[in-house]
């Protein structure tokens, strides 16, 4: 992977605190078991740290790289017991994003990156909200390059842009939005090259997707969270099949589960799945605390089992 930070990257001191939930417990959904194994709160006296969105873990478990409300990259490796279970998170690092013209992004509509995507050559896809734009890395050190102009992005309210970026086949990618022209769908669209073929996601007036990640040959997995006053903040994991993606189509995504007690809740944003020894799926979430003190930065891994 090429996104790993060391040249020019600063140390940052954070504390993974482990959260008070044995290894092993279960949450059965309607179309598979999660397994708990294992989670952190990350906490940091850094005022940089924080406002995580999208993420990455790479295919050996070594390491987690995401990227924050304010234009930076964060990574850091992370540790496993002998049973497999998340044990630790080490080597905290910091890097400023840079834009097209080298600079390093700056505060405001500019920084808002949401959406984090490893492409199969191994170059990196962020989507920014507020200045919506599709920007693409060869690594994390580089500067940006811009991706097409899609003018599909222009009618995207301010901060309800693009918020979950999946591969799909012959090097198509899909774009999900928080927002969208109905009560009932959100905007989605197919992207290769210029062309951005549109279709739709369900909405239920609650939840919308806040990231995803492809877990085999025929499915992806999309995260979704949900927060209003009334209800509060919710989150759940939904499983849409690869073929269903077509220009014009009504998603149907199926629900896999609704995460609840005893796992903590918060501002889940970020989603990687990788698989593990043994042929099992290992899925990671990580939650955007938006630089509120009310709020956390949880890191969580889960088994995913097949009923």
């Amino acid at each position: 992977m090429h996104c790993l930070l060391s040249v020019n990257a600063e140390p940052i001191d954070v504390f993974a605190n482990p959260l008070s939930l044995e290894a092993g417990i279960r949450i059965h959904g309607s179309n598979g078991t999660l397994i708990y194994r294992g989670g952190f709160e990350l906490v940091s006296s850094d005022s940089r740290f924080g406002g995580l969105s999208g993420l990455i873990v790479t295919r050996d478990g070594a390491t987690l790289v995401a990227v924050s409300d304010r234009g930076w990259w964060f990574q850091a490796t992370i540790g496993y017991d002998q049973g497999g279970n998340l044990a630790s998170m080490n080597v905290a690092e910091l890097l400023r994003m840079r834009s097209v013209d080298g600079q390093y992004v700056g505060a405001g509509d500019w920084s808002d990156a949401e959406a984090l995507l490893r492409l199969p050559n191994g170059e990196l896809v962020v989507a920014f909200e507020r200045r919506h734009r599709l920007w693409q890395y060869s690594d994390s050190h580089a500067a940006a390059r811009s991706m097409p102009a899609y003018s599909v992005f222009s009618d995207l309210p301010l901060n309800r842009g693009i918020e979950a970026l999946a591969m799909l086949n012959e090097g198509r990618l899909l774009a999900l939005a928080e927002s969208g022209s109905s009560n009932s769908s959100l905007s989605g669209w197919i992207l290769k090259g210029t062309q951005a073929e549109v279709l739709h996601y369900p909405h239920d007036g609650y939840f919308r997707p806040s990231d995803a990640a492809r877990i085999d040959d025929h499915r992806i997995l999309i995260l979704e969270r949900g927060y209003t006053e009334v209800r509060g903040v919710r989150a759940r994991l939904m499983l849409l099949d690869v073929r269903a993606v077509k220009a014009g189509a009504h998603l149907s995504p199926l629900p896999l589960i609704e995460l609840g007690a005893p796992i903590p809740l918060d501002n889940f944003e970020g989603l990687a799945a990788r698989p593990a020894r043994g042929g099992a799926l290992l899925l990671y979430l990580l939650s955007d605390d938006n630089y509120n003190p009310r709020q956390r930065t949880l890191f969580l891994m889960f088994e995913f089992a097949e009923d």
